[in-house]
């Protein structure tokens, strides 16, 4: 027992000399990294030798170079020579044990040598760039690259990002960037501006991006001039692919089971022709000739017509066995010549997913005398979704000359969804009654995002440039004949049904839903360099502008049974749903439609942001200063028509304008070239969007509650303070540990309305809030105990938020924490590679996020007493552990295998009431969902030609 314990010391001794002991040395280097100076990329394979001897290295995939066993206190002359660049040369001395840092910018000689046009793009899809990146950004600021990207079963962007420090997902789509939800973060594709793919607020679906278009992504933490002001949380830069090293031709085909899902029944209402391309065009869509609107009809006719013509009243649901899932993804990269380039991609996925017996549970508020909770609705959910994806990409680069780039990207994603949710279980809010219910729900969403950029070089020094970019973005998200029903066919007889029940005339909803989204932006960014042997400073200045505009068109509509007789009546509700909409039952006289849209939902919305910026880079020494400031006009106005009679019009618009000026500032010092620390601060805001300010309601089955706007929404003000410390032990490695603090003015955050037996959700300032804590980021290498076919990637976040309300009211809201933080975030992941010869590559990845607010709560109580609290619902901690083993067979076949959620641990929310007992403050637990979402397993085969 004593050797075990003394050899676990003497490893841990080892690994911590490691990591620290290569920033020491006692011989004469020099080191730094060799850059193109056109262009400020990295240069691969530059030879850096001591004139006249044999003393030469050679540049790294980041540049980067390590020249040792140079003589001491005498003028040395080093050189720096690649292929196509003008020789750089360096006179410098070197005391005795000193370690120098030389930095070499080459020039192109831009012509051809023997017929060849030398010609390079930097590659930032590898690892080793992706760190450097980390290490010369200007902020902080982590990131992936599709090195890494390659080695997990991951699909798309949203599976991708939850690998990055500090960053979890909900709903498996939207992102939360150190306890922050999707409001306070901002996305960008090849730096444009990307429309919202929801309906609710700012919410970037990354799941609409497949793995395979991803050159990197670097997510941003610290704000500065450059970019946008409204962010605090992140702002995720996502680069595509784009200029292709060589021709080629790859073809992948993959499929996948879910053992939850696969070999078991599964139900869907009867599909269209056309769902598996991703949109329903015929079989959904309210009928060509429906009318606008519905209220002022009177002809019983008219009635009769459209409630057996409007709407497609096919309600049979198919149950099947799905067979596995499907994925397939085609790319193509061309280049033509040595200055134009193309990649063209192509996917197509459909996969099924079940859950099946999922608890859900809304309680009021807990019974102090009994000791028990009080159970308002408490049902049973077996839900079924087919999604169907296609997406493509085609992007192209044109390289003029040595100072002259254009580049043109084109992204197209197309997801539909197909979901059937039976419910069934009790409710009490008005007697204790069992109930059936049944969702039909189809949903589309197509993005676009398009953009045209030039890069520039303005001077044949190489000190001035300039980019701009002009952007195009388009979203749509469809949900025709969302359909809902409650009905007591089926229902045991020994279950309690209150006499009331058959007079309800809102057992049969049915939706329609309509959003557009265009944005149009335009940006340009200059740069002037001072070039000058001691003081080489930067100036950076640009200009931006957006403009978005919002089209969104809900109706509702209800049948009524309130003129069939009472005996009609009890026969009718207690039909199977699927017979509900026969022929016979419907008519002016008997199950009629009646359109229930309330007009002030719909409304159209436009978005205007004018910003400039100015910002210096200066070295000092060790030290490197960025200062900056950004200004930024915001102009938003929303309309909507608020009268109630279809034939009158009542427009309302509410337009909010606003200026803010946000400096910024990150310092870092340089201890060596492996050492660093940063300090950051920056001003950022965060605006209410769109649907957060008009006073839409919306249905949310899966919460059984409504959601409404607020009008009166304020702009919050975030500042923003980040301390981080950076290692860089070797190349491909990275140790750092960050603090940060984050303080808010009018944070907009979630509020919760009890109307009396329903729930609504809307949203409303809160005074102030804060959060802080700490994150830690390790990547390395095993090779110091010998195994160099192994890497360690470990990143962890502690958080800590609150949010505290007004003191205005009867009742005052009590301070929480922040809706969706969590108080820590751990990723880790061993990955395997081995000789190419071998061809076998391997990751396993596990992650785990602590418990948050799903669900806001409420304070009842006048006196402050929590026994009388609605409380907050948490989502419970779950370890996830995927696997993936990848297999080449000579360079053109390889094999890739994936376990997803290998212990398929249930996910779980709950809520944790007080009650005072004997005088004493006790806490319990009561589980408002709960389900299992099983194992995935998938398998692909590659091909490269």
């Amino acid at each position: 027992m004593m050797n075990r314990i003394t050899l676990k010391q003497l490893s841990f001794l080892v690994i911590v000399f490691s990591l620290f002991s290569s920033t020491a040395s006692v011989a004469q280097t020099i080191s730094g990294k060799v850059f193109d100076k056109e262009t400020g990329e990295p240069v691969l394979g530059a030879t850096i030798l001591l004139t006249g001897s044999s003393v030469a290295t050679a540049s790294g995939e980041d540049g980067s170079y390590l020249l040792k066993n140079l003589p001491a206190n005498k003028s040395l002359e080093i050189e720096c020579r690649f292929i196509g660049y003008s020789v750089h040369k360096e006179t410098i001395m070197l005391q005795k044990g000193e370690t120098k840092n030389i930095d070499f910018f080459l020039v192109s000689e831009d012509k051809q040598l023997d017929g060849v046009v030398v010609t390079g793009v930097r590659r930032r899809n590898t690892e080793t760039a992706m760190i450097s990146n980390i290490k010369n950004a200007l902020t902080v600021s982590t990131g992936i690259s599709a090195a890494q990207i390659v080695k997990t079963s991951d699909s798309d962007a949203a599976e991708i990002i939850k690998r990055v420090p500090g960053i979890s997902l909900i709903e498996n789509r939207f992102i939360i960037v150190r306890g922050l939800s999707q409001r306070y973060n901002n996305v960008s594709i090849n730096n444009g501006a990307v429309p919202s793919s929801e309906a609710d607020g700012r919410a970037f679906s990354f799941d609409i991006i497949p793995s395979s278009n991803i050159d990197n992504m670097m997510i941003i933490k610290s704000p500065t001039a450059e970019l946008p002001g409204d962010f605090s949380g992140g702002f995720i830069k996502i680069s595509t692919k784009n200029m292709p090293d060589e021709n080629s031709l790859s073809l992948s085909v993959g499929t996948g089971i879910n053992t939850v899902t696969h070999f078991k029944d599964f139900s869907l209402l009867q599909s269209s022709s056309t769902e598996w391309l991703g949109f329903d065009r015929c079989a959904r869509p309210l009928s060509k000739d429906f009318p606008s609107h519905l209220g002022s009809m009177t002809d019983p006719s008219q009635i009769t017509y459209y409630t057996k013509t409007g709407f497609n009243n096919d309600w049979n649901v198919k149950t099947f066995r799905p067979l596995p899932d499907l994925k397939l993804n085609l790319t193509w990269n061309r280049k033509i010549g040595d200055k134009v380039g193309t990649i063209l991609t192509f996917g197509y996925s459909n996969a099924n997913k079940t859950i099946p017996d999922m608890q859900n549970t809304r309680y009021g508020i807990y019974s102090a005398t009994a000791d028990v909770p009080t159970i308002e609705k408490n049902y049973i959910d077996n839900q079924f979704t087919n999604e169907v994806k296609i997406n493509a990409m085609n992007n192209w680069s044109f390289i003029l000359d040595s100072r002259n780039r254009f580049e043109f990207r084109n992204l197209f994603s197309q997801i539909g969804k197909n979901r059937f949710t039976e419910r069934y279980g009790t409710s009490t809010v008005s007697g204790e009654y069992y109930e059936n219910q049944t969702e039909m729900l189809y949903s589309s969403r197509l993005s676009y995002v398009g953009q045209l950029a030039g890069l520039h070089t303005l001077d044949e020094d190489m000190t001035q440039t300039l980019n701009w970019t002009v952007d195009y973005s388009y979203a749509n998200k469809m949900e025709p004949d969302r359909r809902i029903i409650k009905n007591i066919g089926g229902i045991p007889a020994d279950k309690v049904i209150t006499p009331d029940l058959p007079s309800y005339n809102d057992m049969i909803n049915r939706y329609d839903q309509k959003l557009y989204d265009h944005i149009a932006s335009v940006g340009a960014d200059y740069k002037k360099s001072f070039s000058d042997r001691s003081w080489n400073p930067e100036i950076k200045s640009g200009i931006y502008g957006e403009y978005r505009i919002r089209e969104y068109t809900p109706r509702e509509f209800i049948y009524r049974y309130d003129r069939l007789s009472g005996d009609e009546r009890v026969d009718y509700i207690n039909l199977p749903y699927t017979e509900m909409m026969n022929e016979k039952w419907l008519g002016y006289d008997k199950v009629y439609i009646e359109e229930t849209t309330r007009k002030s939902n719909a409304y159209d919305g436009k978005n205007s942001i004018a910003a400039a910026y100015v910002e210096g880079v200066f070295p000092f020494g060790a030290f490197q200063a960025n200062l900056g400031v950004r200004a930024e006009w915001w102009n938003m106005s929303i309309k909507y028509d608020r009268a109630i009679s279809a034939s009158q019009i009542l427009m309302t618009e509410y337009k909010y304008d606003k200026v803010s000026v946000l400096p910024s500032f990150n310092v870092t010092y340089s201890f060596n070239d492996k050492n660093l620390i940063r300090l950051a601060y920056g001003r950022s805001v965060n605006r209410p969007e769109f649907r957060e300010v008009s006073p839409a309601v919306y249905y949310d089955f899966e919460l059984f509650a409504e959601v409404q706007g607020n009008p009166d929404l304020k702009m919050a003000t975030i500042d923003n303070v980040d301390l981080r410390y950076e290692l860089y032990p070797s190349a491909g490695e990275t140790v750092s540990v960050g603090l940060f603090y984050k303080n808010f003015r009018n944070p907009i955050e979630w509020n919760f309305i009890d109307m009396g037996g329903s729930y609504r959700y809307s949203y409303e300032n809160a005074r102030s809030a804060y959060t802080t804590g700490v994150e830690v980021d390790i990547r390395k290498s095993l090779d110091f105990i010998n195994i160099p076919d192994l890497t360690l990637v470990l990143n962890a976040a502690w958080v800590k938020s609150r949010v505290k309300f007004s003191d205005e009211g009867l009742v005052k809201e009590k301070d929480r924490p922040l809706q969706g933080q969590s108080p820590y975030i751990v990723n880790a992941g061993l990955y395997y590679t081995s000789s190419e010869k071998i061809g076998l590559s391997a990751s396993l990845l596990y992650n785990i996020i602590g418990k948050r607010i799903v669900g806001v709560g409420k304070s009842t109580s006048v006196d402050g007493n929590s026994d009388y609290d609605v409380p907050d619902a948490y989502e419970m901690p779950r370890n996830v552990l995927d696997l993936t083993i990848n297999k080449t067979f000579g360079k053109i076949v390889s094999l890739k295998l994936g376990i997803k959620d290998i212990l398929a641990q249930s996910v779980i929310m709950k809520q944790f009431p007080t009650t005072t007992i004997n005088g004493v403050k006790q806490e319990r637990e009561q589980i408002t969902r709960k389900y299992t979402p099983g194992r995935s397993i998938s398998l692909s085969l590659s091909l490269k030609f």
